[in-house]
């Protein structure tokens, strides 16, 4: 790799990360869609990662709280993770670390598109889950968000 391209990868590295955290996954994929050789790339996001300043973990800590904030639940954003090539580590360790109430939150997405009545016939249950799973929570988390225990 030349001098030059070496500088346009570091520079095109920074300035992704000067805006918000990327993953190494998106980082090089990028930089691809820029013509710019794989193993060149790996290469530099190697360096920012031993550097510190790439980090797939605090990529995956701002994935999760974003997501959370926009009431998407644990399933979703393990899918939205791991196609950024997190591991699943990495993903739990994450999530641990931020301590998130899941029940609360299903509860609250809940409450916030039917009101705050719980369903009162199947239809409106089976309604309630189906719009609670397509969010990405798990089953123990929309049994408590629609029986409301």
């Amino acid at each position: 790799m030349s001098d030059s391209n070496r500088k346009i990868i570091i520079d095109a590295i920074t300035r992704m990360l000067a805006r918000r955290e990327h993953s190494a996954v998106e980082i090089i994929r990028k930089l691809a869609d820029k013509g710019i050789g794989e193993q060149d790339s790996r290469g530099a996001v190697e360096e920012f990662r031993s550097a510190g300043i790439q980090s797939d973990y605090r990529f995956a800590e701002m994935k999760i709280r974003a997501a959370y904030n926009k009431g998407q639940g644990p399933q979703r954003i393990i899918g939205e993770l791991a196609q950024h090539k997190i591991s699943g580590d990495c993903i739990k360790m994450a999530m641990d670390e931020l301590s998130l109430d899941w029940f609360a939150l299903a509860a609250r997405v809940r409450e916030k598109k039917f009101g705050e009545q719980l369903p009162e016939d199947f239809r409106q249950r089976q309604k309630q889950q189906q719009f609670l799973q397509y969010r990405g929570f798990s089953s123990e988390h929309i049994q408590e968000a629609v029986n409301g225990d």
